[in-house]
């Protein structure tokens, strides 16, 4: 089942919301355009910016409470939802990103690579819709089902160690991970997500980003 936050992240109600506005306007001037005066105008336009308004503190409120509930600390950035922690030992970073104009606001959780000289790319979809492809199969059906993994086969099973999927069984919220011999990138197609749910993609980043520099530093690399 597809997990509703997808659809009531902020830009997506700011952009309903807009559009109701506009529909509401359009039906006034349709059926009564004797009350579209100046005054009806300005009080609409002003209940139109309010609307906006609520449900962007309504997101910073939520991002303000996840911080206070999570383990995370604000980064160094200005940003608002930049956030940063050490898991295991690797660097986390939380952060927000609008990918287009038209798209809605992701959850980004990553750590660097450190001691990886390969160029690869493996991906991994969680709770994926389409039902299309079933990628690299893991020999853990619970894993199977759970994330469809693409990328070379001997690079997946580098990267699969006990600790990775264990972390991987973990995360609960539908997302993307793409993994490169410098970085792990995890988007979530949302941002309200709870402290406990943020904490488990950030043990999987980290798991994910452990195993691969414990690989760099032994006689075995990822290759292409």
């Amino acid at each position: 089942m597809a997990d509703r936050r997808r659809y009531t992240e902020t830009k997506t109600l700011q952009f309903a919301w807009s559009a109701l506005a506009l529909l509401a306007a359009g039906v006034a001037v349709a059926v009564a355009p004797s009350v579209v005066t100046p005054a009806a105008l300005v009080t609409f336009g002003a209940l139109w910016l309010a609307g906006l308004v609520v449900l962007a503190w309504r997101e910073r409120l939520h991002w303000r409470r996840l911080v206070e509930s999570s383990a995370f600390d604000r980064g160094a950035s200005a940003g608002m939802a930049d956030l940063q922690r050490i898991v295991h030992g690797q660097s986390v970073v939380v952060s927000t990103d609008v990918p287009g104009i038209l798209s809605r606001t992701q959850t980004v959780v990553s750590a660097g690579i450190d001691g990886v000289d390969a160029s690869f790319t493996i991906t991994l979809d969680h709770v994926r819709e389409d039902g299309e492809g079933r990628g690299v199969a893991t020999g853990n059906p619970a894993l199977d089902e759970a994330w469809v993994i693409e990328g070379g086969e001997r690079n997946v099973s580098l990267l699969l160690s006990p600790d990775v999927q264990s972390a991987l069984m973990d995360v609960t919220v539908p997302g993307t991970a793409t993994v490169t011999g410098e970085r792990v990138v995890v988007r979530v197609p949302f941002t309200r997500l709870s402290a406990d749910e943020l904490a488990a993609v950030a043990r999987a980043v980290a798991a994910v980003a452990a195993r691969l520099e414990a690989v760099g530093r032994g006689n075995t690399s990822p290759t292409g």
